[in-house]
């Protein structure tokens, strides 16, 4: 059997999560999946395509876990977990120093065993907020009042203190940190369990470090760590901006007046379709950007430089578009050749964009579903490709997410 070191952690990686397989199973045509990401791909798309060569998938296919494959991936996450450096006593003397078992959020201090007893008998360190033992506990801390990081803003999706509520969320929804955890696991053990992999869902909680540490750490992170590593900073381009285009101040949002603004009609401005392109043109192996969409109508995806902007656009990768759309507020497709309809579990509202050059991929993600849309594959990209937008009447405005 081929060891871990003599195999690849990319040959090892599902292509929907972009993680390292966990119960990996290989499809007709020969492809490797985690199961639940392929079984869940496969269930919830009208046509089901395999998402790296695009055949079609059997939808009567009982899938086998590949034990060989799955031997060689536990082993390169058990060496990624034994990588990771021990946390040590910050109270004990350098010399005698031992691994700490917890971290208080209120010193700001890890403790070995002996040097936690305090907080399990003074009453006022009782009170203290304990965690498994980490390094970087300034993430867990407020940067604004060096307070623990203890209730959720559902508003603005993130880990905020007590003097936050009195400040900038005064006004939001907040709910304290463990109920938010616990409502996120209950939806990863439902999701899970209804593709009947209940031991993976014993498997994935066991993993998570408590629920106080998995939301601190994940509240930033609705998707796979992976795809935050290649996020990059979208702006707009006014000078590629349709008339009827209006764009912020920062660049970040844009609506569709319905009135055309006299402004120059340039080479790189869109004169007949309501578009606009990212400032930025991005040429490297990956990159990845959010965006919060409207329930109306929107198109958005990427686009190569070259593309024609005058007159009726064929929204296709032959006419070097890699695009899905949403019509009618009930109507999604992805424009392939031909487009393809999706049907969708739920209606996005922020939906993710990964572009792979070297594998030839645009994958779309419902990111607070942390669900795959779609994927485009085999593709070929000459030159840079701008993040592309199209917006219509009467509906909000789309709005770029800074990660």
């Amino acid at each position: 059997m081929a060891s871990s070191s003599s195999v690849s952690k990319k040959s090892l990686t599902c292509s929907i999560c972009l993680d390292v397989f966990t119960d990996p199973v290989t499809t007709s045509c020969g492809h490797n999946f985690c199961m639940v990401c392929i079984r869940s791909h496969r269930d919830h798309s009208p046509c089901p395509r395999c998402p790296l060569c695009g055949r079609e998938l059997d939808s009567k296919q009982d899938f086998s876990i590949n034990r060989t494959i799955k031997e060689i991936a536990e082993d390169i996450k058990r060496k990624r977990v034994q990588e990771k450096p021990e946390v040590s006593c910050d109270s004990c003397p350098n010399k005698k120093m031992r691994t700490a078992i917890k971290s208080c959020l209120h010193c700001g201090t890890s403790f070995c065993e002996s040097h936690l007893e305090p907080h399990k008998t003074a009453e006022k360190l009782m009170k203290h907020k304990l965690i498994n033992p980490v390094k970087n506990l300034e993430e867990y801390i407020c940067k604004n009042h060096e307070r623990p990081l203890d209730l959720y803003c559902r508003d603005d999706q993130t880990a905020i203190c007590q003097f936050c509520t009195e400040s900038d969320h005064r006004t939001h929804n907040t709910v304290p940190l463990e109920k938010e955890s616990l409502v996120i696991i209950s939806r990863i053990l439902n999701s899970t369990m209804k593709m009947n992999k209940i031991q993976q869902t014993k498997t994935f909680v066991n993993q998570l470090q408590g629920p106080q540490d998995y939301l601190v750490l994940f509240c930033k992170h609705l998707l796979h760590e992976p795809l935050y590593n290649f996020s990059v900073d979208v702006t707009l381009d006014p000078d590629t901006a349709h008339p009827e285009l209006m764009l912020s101040d920062d660049g970040k949002k844009v609506w569709n007046t319905g009135k055309s603004q006299k402004i120059p009609d340039t080479p790189e401005r869109f004169n007949y379709c309501s578009c606009v392109l990212g400032k930025e043109g991005f040429s490297s192996q990956k990159f990845y950007y959010e965006v919060q969409v409207s329930a109306v109508e929107w198109d958005l995806g990427v686009a190569k430089e070259s593309i024609d902007r005058k007159g009726d656009i064929g929204l296709n990768p032959e006419n070097g578009y890699w695009t899905i759309w949403l019509r009618n507020r009930t109507e999604y497709a992805a424009n392939d050749c031909p487009p393809v309809p999706l049907t969708l579990k739920e209606k996005p509202v922020k939906v993710g964009v990964f572009v792979d050059f070297e594998e030839g991929l645009v994958s779309f993600y419902d990111v607070e579903a942390r669900y795959h849309i779609y994927s485009f594959t085999g593709q070929s990209f000459p030159g840079k490709l701008y993040p592309y937008f199209s917006k219509f009447k009467n509906a909000k405005c789309i709005r770029l997410i800074h990660i």
